[in-house]
């Protein structure tokens, strides 16, 4: 939150301690991302382009099936890395 820059080869991860359906929002967020969702599998399951939230109330970005693991990644990342659901995240 409230980041006015993220290097492109750079993000934040988030690990649950169990799978469940996650939503983020983007509220004191400045810049847009894109957002991916992994199951337990570290499979890709669900990609939102998320936006800044300019007003109350905000967008809400959910996963369409349970998940262990969120990564943001700069705007255009999807693009860039050429990611698609199903592939399979590297820890």
């Amino acid at each position: 939150m409230n980041r006015l820059t993220l290097p492109k080869n750079e993000g934040m991860l988030f690990i649950f301690s169990e799978s469940m359906y996650q939503s983020f929002w983007m509220k004191n967020t400045k810049i847009a991302l894109d957002i991916l969702f992994f199951d337990e599998h570290l499979e890709l399951v669900t990609i939102h382009r998320a936006q800044p939230c300019k007003s109350d109330p905000c967008q809400i970005y959910s996963s369409t099936k349970p998940v262990k693991y969120v990564l943001e990644l700069v705007a255009g990342s999807v693009e860039t890395f050429s990611l698609k659901e199903g592939l399979r995240l590297q820890l």
